[in-house]
């Protein structure tokens, strides 16, 4: 049902609202015209519940306002059914990002009878105030892009881009000062589309998880002086036990986690690692390169039969090295962030088989070495086919010299 059949709907059930609702012509903005926040909480709940394939539209449209969000933050989630619930906790995610906060002494924004959940706090915007945090998707070894934006103290924007990886620390952190509309614009053009690159994530999740790949930088690879003199103000240790956004995709999937097919999981996700479009997350840069090169002295010179064989071994070789390398846990909050990617783009299927396989891989051998061999083929896949090419004499035996040194004529 369309979000204005749904309103006309409200319209019919809450009547004490029809003459706010109808009017708006199911147009989501002049709703907020025509209600109260507490009458336009109250309405929101109601959708949720009872007419949750609108709902989208409805958050989407009032998120786009100052008084929309403080309705979408305000009302209480509880006894909201499970899809919608999830819709509206999603949606606050991208509003905390863009720096809407709470004022935790504000009245309810609706008060609305016990047999509909009951908003419990109303939420502002800090005056003048502009946040937003986005991180990109992982590149096949792991390492992602976070952009923190703040207001800046002689006005416009303040932008630090962080390039990180949990596994090899702050790779580069830079710093720009732009004005807001000019930063907007440059966040949008990476977070739209059907290519997106960025998502809007929880500032401090982001933090969080910047802070932790902090921890991992090598010692012969000092981190950034940028990021040492803004380490204190932005990626504190009181950061710690703050969840990163793979820990908040686990709390958030926690009851859906429990019915899902491990071993099914992982066979889809071996899947999408042999075929290249997940992971494989190679140890070291230099580590393919050095395989590829003993891959090719391993089969040179050799036919057929004995160059297949040669390249099993090899493979098998490859693996086991593969697997003394990784680090599982590491390997494992991979899949928890890509899960969370998955998430956030509504793929809850996807998101949920990844941590599955997240967990798996710490509690069972078989399933480690089987990702480990997934890893090997789609890293070196595009190499396995060269490598399987056999070199032939350039004239096919048909049309080889005949023993006075001519060629037969073909009749």
């Amino acid at each position: 049902m369309s979000l204005p059949e749904s309103l006309e709907r409200a319209a019919c059930q809450l009547s004490e609202l029809a003459d706010q609702i109808r009017p708006a012509n199911g147009d989501p903005h002049r709703l907020l015209d025509e209600l109260s926040p507490e009458d336009a909480g109250q309405l929101l709940v109601w959708i949720l519940t009872e007419e949750p394939e609108a709902a989208t539209e409805l958050i989407e449209g009032w998120s786009q306002s100052d008084p929309g969000a403080k309705i979408v933050l305000g009302i209480s989630d509880a006894g909201i059914p499970k899809l919608p619930r999830k819709a509206l906790r999603r949606a606050r995610h991208r509003l905390h990002s863009q720096g809407i906060v709470a004022d935790e002494n504000s009245s309810p924004v609706a008060d609305v009878e016990s047999s509909a959940p009951t908003p419990t706090r109303r939420f502002n915007q800090a005056n003048d105030r502009f946040e937003a945090a986005h991180v990109s998707t992982p590149d096949f070894r792991g390492a992602r892009v976070g952009y923190l934006v703040e207001s800046h103290p002689s006005g416009g924007a303040r932008l630090f881009e962080i390039r990180f990886d949990e596994g090899r620390g702050i790779l580069d952190f830079k710093i720009y000062n732009a004005g807001r509309t000019k930063v907007r614009g440059f966040l949008r053009s990476l977070t739209g589309g059907k290519q997106q690159r960025l998502f809007d994530v929880d500032r401090d999740a982001l933090r969080a998880l910047v802070r932790r790949a902090s921890l991992a930088q090598p010692i012969d690879r000092p981190l950034p002086s940028a990021f040492v003199e803004w380490r204190r103000r932005l990626f504190a240790e009181d950061l710690e036990k703050q969840s990163t956004p793979g820990d908040l995709v686990r709390e958030s999937l926690a009851d859906d986690a429990q019915s899902i097919d491990s071993s099914q999981a992982l066979e889809e996700t071996l899947k999408e690692v042999r075929a290249g479009s997940l992971g494989p997350w190679p140890p070291r840069t230099a580590w393919v390169g050095e395989w590829m090169e003993k891959g090719r002295a391993d089969t040179d010179d050799l036919d057929a039969g004995p160059r297949a064989n040669a390249i099993e071994v090899w493979l098998g070789l490859a693996t086991e090295a593969l697997t003394k390398e990784t680090d599982l846990e590491l390997l494992s909050r991979h899949l928890d962030e890509l899960a969370w990617i998955r998430w956030r783009s509504d793929a809850l299927p996807g998101a949920l088989a990844l941590l599955a396989v997240s967990d798996v891989l710490g509690k069972s051998d078989e399933a480690a070495a089987q990702m480990s061999r997934a890893r090997v083929d789609g890293l070196f896949q595009s190499f396995l086919a060269e490598l399987r090419v056999v070199e032939e004499d350039g004239l096919a035996p048909s049309d080889s010299p005949d023993a006075s040194g001519s060629v037969s004529a073909t009749e």
